[in-house]
């Protein structure tokens, strides 16, 4: 199975609450690039699951598009478990209930470095997740210290 994990694109500097912040132009020029740069892994995908902040839901809506445009089919679900101070460890009962082979999320940091290190047995800190970075983890059983990070790519604009 196949984990993509989407930290959102820069977004603007928070002006009243951090849940509001929106994506910058360079953001959504950055999230596009990287979607784009990994279209071939990302053809897999069958849900995506983002975070209810608007930068992740900005991001989403990006990367959702551009897969739609490429037929692309998959089911898009907005959640909690996805949010920046979130608990690593409560994805992967999340994950264990999902009946697909390749979901990506759409999150923030620090939740998508601290659970790719979880996931993949590295040291906290070892995987930089930048904005609009892509991870790719394969896996068969969703706990910690079991999947192999695949690729980790950057934005390039």
């Amino acid at each position: 199975m196949q984990l993509f994990i989407l930290r959102h694109g820069q977004a603007e500097i928070q002006k009243t609450t951090d849940e509001v912040r929106n994506l910058t132009l360079t953001g959504r020029h950055e999230v596009s690039a990287t979607v784009l740069r990994s279209l071939q892994d990302l053809q897999t995908v069958q849900q995506v699951w983002v975070s209810p902040l608007v930068r992740a839901q900005q991001t989403a809506k990006i990367a959702c598009d551009i897969l739609t445009q490429h037929a692309v089919t998959f089911s898009v679900r907005t959640t909690e478990l996805l949010i920046p101070e979130a608990k690593p460890s409560l994805l992967f009962d999340a994950l264990q209930s999902v009946q697909v082979e390749s979901i990506l999320w759409v999150s923030h940091q620090p939740l998508v470095g601290q659970f790719i290190d979880l996931f993949c047995d590295t040291y906290p800190g070892f995987h930089e997740m930048n904005t609009s970075s892509l991870a790719c983890i394969d896996y068969q059983i969703a706990a910690a210290k079991l999947g192999a990070l695949r690729w980790l790519r950057h934005a390039n604009v």
